[in-house]
């Protein structure tokens, strides 16, 4: 596609005296780690219950994600109303 590509600023438009850096994350993932003071703030605390009654996940998916025990996970499931006909 070349250096110049649709959206991006002409170079020559930008002043000589600005000192930048250009970092090009395009198709990159990556993740900052928080410090443990700061996660609470931005943490979204859900419990496997609140989840499972809005997802409506299985236990393995329970256990997994938040960690918990397969028979925890199954008591979750097992007291949602709406998957009650589904549990063995």
């Amino acid at each position: 596609m070349g250096a110049l590509q649709p959206g991006i600023p002409n170079p020559t438009m930008i002043p000589e005296h600005w000192k930048l850096v250009i970092i090009d994350f395009k198709d990159c993932f990556f993740t900052i780690p928080m410090h443990p003071d700061d996660a609470p703030k931005f943490a979204f605390t859900f419990s496997a219950s609140e989840s499972h009654a809005f997802f409506h996940q299985n236990a393995a998916a329970l256990s997994k994600d938040y960690g918990i025990s397969m028979s925890q996970a199954h008591v979750v499931v097992n007291a949602c109303p709406d998957c009650q006909h589904f549990s063995s």
